[in-house]
């Protein structure tokens, strides 16, 4: 593909690529509604979603019921009709596994169990005592009751919700697959590999929500545990929270059978019926439950990744990498993630803003993620005597929200990251191994902060792994190094064979060490910066034969700095891609290296190897070098209710020539010039840039409108709002 062909696709790649967002279906189905939803979000450039059902389904509309079913064939035939793709979620509502409560209601011996630290024997039928302890204490083996939330109002937690099922028992599960699947396939077979395309699975919990005195078990585990050399009295440290020999057995065999007896099964049942099994396990660090998916995946939620805070710290800065490197360790297609669920400010529902938005894709897109799943679109935010719909998961980041009438800036930025992350050859050339639950994070922290690519790599992948030339190959990727901080190839010796020749690898366990050979092996930075850029993160990859840097700021600071490329030819331009923008430009590279500004929610293709001619030679201004307009702008009285205020300037002839400017306000700024909309932006600083919209010798009248966060609508809290006013880091003013 030559680098006109890749710019032309990189415009819009496509409904193939488009992100997947939640829709909640929470309310009575009105099929008019519908098709206007559905179609608006068309519009916009969102060609799929998983139908979710959700709280606030009236009772009349039980789960799985012919009501039920009536509701989903009408989405999915409208869909259909609008040539948009489904992905149906496989409960009422989550976590997956339970079907809404009808697994125990047909057996209620398959009910949520799991082995609890009691001062007695069990009492119930059906309780096991698993071992009597030294201190006199009984570890027992009963039902948890944990339960899941469902879809009518009264069914959340602490309120009366579905009973959970019991995930480790094969007959229970299947009973799930009976009771969903099936029956989803007997209603719309003729949709599943064409406008269906996907099952996701939510987060499975073995013991079911608010039962934190449990943990996972199954019967017959502790002989297992013990075969292994486990001792059962070690198991009461899983309730202390300490760890030993014992407990990591039992987690390793615990997930085993959750995977055998969960994940399998709906893994073979997508496959047999012509789609993928998306979705994504319970924890960031999990490994092995991925290799289940056929699109690997994970959730970003509740701000556990702080924007701006460099998003490489703590256990779940592995997550989307993770999720997209097992996807290429196993030669997936895609690898997925739930993004932004109630990832507010402040602890104030709806306080998201779409600088939070960005930044978030921003990070994702960074690390790997080809599929987007936005939590959520709401089908009602339509609050009644029976219950607050607006107020369950908020906030709504699609038609409810104040960025929705633009909504397709974002909805082609999902696209673009997609397409770039789906099939490309990444240049990683440092291998981080993990297993189980034991995956380096703030042992690659370093390696973030210094733009040197590495992949993660199962352990337990054998059959996919060679040494060919003291090089450690996974399919047809080669890796200089193995990064094993956690000493993993020593450990895992017990559970798989490494591959013949692995006594050549270089096998590094430090941080310290791979920047020391770092320094003798250029092609394992992305990039080299004329000084130190900690917030600055580099992937490199080749797509469709392009060769690429994806470069973005993780920080809150711009990021200026001169870098080159290594390994790549020197040429005197790059191709530099805005891929929010859509745009493309020249960029000059002297000697091949290229000075950068990058600003903070900001993102910059580059591809290597010079320019079309055709491309022109601009640079994008940086903003903090761009007079300020803030205070040229005059307010007109607007009501206080309507959540925007509207400011006013008049152009004088010739103005216009130097009409590039940047502005401080909150939240989303629409610029209009002489009644047209001449521009959107929804973060500080705002930019503009008229020049080569308006003519240089008339007067021109711009109008700015300045809406504030959906919070305001929404809730009871009040932030700020209009010109002059920032909300850097998310505190109200």
């Amino acid at each position: 593909m030559s680098q006109e062909e890749f710019l032309e696709k990189m415009r819009d790649p496509g409904d193939d690529y488009s992100a997947v967002p939640f829709w909640f279906f929470n309310d009575a189905p009105d099929e008019k509604k519908i098709r206007a939803q559905l179609s608006d979000m068309k519009e916009k450039g969102v060609s799929a979603f998983v139908l979710h059902p959700r709280i606030g389904i009236p009772r009349d509309i039980p789960y799985l019921s012919d009501r039920y079913f009536d509701a989903v064939i009408s989405i999915v035939q409208t869909a259909a009709s609008l040539d948009m793709k489904v992905c149906l979620y496989d409960e009422g509502m989550y976590p997956s596994g339970s079907a809404h409560g009808a697994v125990v209601a047909e057996n209620p011996d398959w009910a949520a169990r799991g082995i609890c630290l009691s001062d007695a024997e069990g009492s119930r039928p059906g309780d096991e005592t698993i071992a009597v302890l030294p201190d006199g204490k009984y570890l027992v083996y009963t039902f948890t009751g944990g339960t899941i939330r469902g879809i009518h109002f009264g069914e959340d937690d602490g309120e009366n919700p579905p009973p959970a099922a019991d995930l480790l028992n094969p007959d229970a599960v299947a009973a799930f697959i009976r009771l969903t699947h099936d029956r989803y396939y007997e209603k719309l077979k003729q949709y599943f590999g064409s406008t269906i395309f996907a099952f996701f699975t939510d987060e499975p919990d073995p013991t079911g929500r608010n039962t934190e005195a449990f943990r996972p078990w199954a019967r017959g585990l502790e002989k297992e545990i013990t075969a292994q050399g486990g001792k059962l009295e070690e198991l009461e440290d899983l309730f202390t929270g300490q760890e030993n020999g014992t407990t990591r057995i039992y987690a390793r065999l615990f997930k085993k059978r959750l995977r055998e007896t969960f994940y399998r099964p709906l893994s073979q049942w997508c496959e047999e019926h012509g789609i993928v099994l998306m979705g994504h396990p319970a924890a960031s660090d999990d490994v092995d439950e991925e290799f289940c998916f056929q699109y690997p995946g994970q959730d970003l939620i509740q701000r556990r990744i702080e924007p701006k805070k460099g998003g490489i710290t703590g256990m779940e800065s592995v997550q989307a990498k993770l999720a997209a490197d097992i996807a290429r360790d196993l030669g997936r297609e895609r690898s997925i993630n739930e993004c932004f669920g109630v990832c507010f400010r402040k602890g104030w529902p709806w306080y998201m803003t779409a600088e939070d938005m960005k930044w978030y894709t921003d990070w994702l897109g960074l690390r790997g993620c080809s599929l987007f799943v936005p939590h959520a679109f709401f089908y009602s935010v339509r609050d009644d005597a029976t219950g607050k719909r607006s107020g369950e998961r908020p906030p709504d980041v699609g038609p409810h929200n104040i960025w929705w009438p633009h909504y397709r800036k974002f909805a082609m930025y999902f696209r673009r990251l997609s397409w770039l992350n789906t099939g490309n050859e990444s240049a990683a050339k440092i291998a981080v191994l993990c297993a189980g639950n034991e995956v380096p994070y703030e042992e690659v922290a370093p390696l973030y902060r210094a733009q040197i690519g590495f992949q993660y790599l199962p352990v337990r992948l054998p059959e996919k792994l060679h040494v060919e030339d003291g090089k450690l190959v996974c399919r047809d990727q080669a890796f200089d190094a193995v990064f094993d901080p956690f000493d993993l190839i020593h450990k895992e010796l017990q559970t798989c064979e490494l591959p013949a020749g692995a006594e050549q690898l270089c096998v590094l366990h430090t941080a310290q060490e791979v920047l020391q050979q770092a320094k003798t092996h250029p092609l394992w930075r992305a990039v080299e910066t004329r000084d130190r850029q900690p917030q600055l993160r580099a992937e490199r990859f080749v797509k469709d034969g392009a060769g690429c840097v994806l470069l973005g700021n993780d920080g809150g600071q711009t990021i200026r700095t001169q870098l080159s490329v290594p390994g790549s030819a020197a040429c005197r331009f790059l191709t530099a891609v805005d891929l929010w923008q859509g745009k493309a430009w020249k960029l000059s590279a002297p000697d091949g290296r290229a000075e950068i500004v990058l600003p903070p929610d900001s993102t910059l293709l580059l591809l290597t190897g010079g320019a079309p001619e055709n491309l022109p030679e601009e640079v994008c201004p940086d903003p903090e070098e761009l007079p300020d307009w803030t205070a040229r702008f005059k307010e007109e009285p607007t009501e206080e209710s309507e959540n925007r205020k509207v400011y006013s300037l008049c152009l004088a002839p010739g103005e216009s020539k130097k009409a590039v400017f940047r502005l401080t306000a909150e939240e989303m700024c629409e610029l209009y010039a002489d009644g047209q909309l001449a521009g959107v932006s929804f973060w500080n600083p705002h930019v503009f840039d008229l020049r080569d919209g308006l003519s240089a010798d008339a007067p021109h009248r711009l109008k700015l409108i300045v809406t504030g966060n959906a919070c305001n609508l929404f809730t009871e809290h009040r932030v700020p709002y209009g010109l002059g006013v920032d909300n850097k880091d998310g505190s109200a003013l």
